[in-house]
């Protein structure tokens, strides 16, 4: 499996809440979420810190256990790092600091995939056919005030991600294709999934531009698309990027 990427802050005057860990074998991908002001989060470590740990807990069993279901692979890797928390952080608090996960793995006869938040996999089959596992929970909210997110967090009435909820791993979106079948797969964020979601592109034409051009090219798009109606759609302008290709 070859492996290009870019993951880049939204701006340089704050740190980058994204996170990615290419190997071999597997891609881990996360989007950390970013603390609302005045929020206690119970927690000392900031989000950068959670992403860094949990990230580095996914990638350890992984490399451990490369054939353990990506499921319990993210329930060991939260349980790891909820531990290294040391009791002083009360993890209890549902607004715990907390992160999306993408996990891609390539084994000798398949390509394994999990999704949790809302982020992104696409992966080509021979046939130009396309699996797309794009957890949007989040876009379907019945509450999107301070207290109604921190509510539906972690709750099957609203969305899951990866925080202080080993069982957060059970709600993800997994799969698995034979390995003969795939052609190329990308991992994105949601600063990238937007050029799909609200700026009219393909999962297809974000796979072609990124084989083409690289994944640089998307961010500039994105970033383009950003500058070109400020404000059209509310929160914030910029968000950080991660965009992943994979070719097999």
């Amino acid at each position: 499996m070859e492996v290009t990427y870019i993951c880049q802050a939204a701006s340089d005057l704050r740190p980058n809440d994204d996170f990615v860990l290419a190997a071999e074998r597997f891609v881990i991908v996360l989007d950390g979420a970013t603390e609302p002001a005045g929020v206690d989060s119970g927690c000392v470590h900031d989000v950068p810190w959670l992403v860094a740990h949990l990230g580095a807990n996914l990638a350890s069993v992984l490399a451990r256990e490369p054939q353990v279901p990506l499921t319990d692979v993210l329930r060991q890797g939260i349980l790891a790092t909820m531990c290294d928390h040391e009791g002083k952080c009360d993890l209890r608090n549902p607004d715990s600091p907390s992160t999306t996960v993408v996990i891609l793995r390539c084994t000798a006869d398949a390509v394994d995939y999990l999704v949790l938040g809302d982020s992104a996999v696409v992966i080509e089959h021979g046939d130009a056919s396309l699996t797309v596992a794009h957890d949007d929970r989040t876009a379907h909210l019945s509450d999107y005030s301070r207290e109604g997110v921190s509510r539906l967090r972690n709750s099957d009435e609203g969305f899951w991600v990866a925080s202080n909820r080993p069982d957060a791993a059970d709600k993800a979106l997994v799969g698995s294709i034979p390995l003969g079948g795939v052609t190329r797969a990308a991992l994105m964020t949601d600063g990238i999934t937007r050029l799909v979601e609200r700026y009219g592109r393909s999962w297809l034409d974000l796979l072609e531009g990124m084989e083409k051009y690289g994944p640089r090219q998307l961010v500039a798009d994105v970033r383009a698309e950003e500058l070109a109606a400020p404000g059209a759609y509310g929160g914030k302008l910029h968000d950080d990027v991660t965009a992943v290709f994979c070719r097999f």
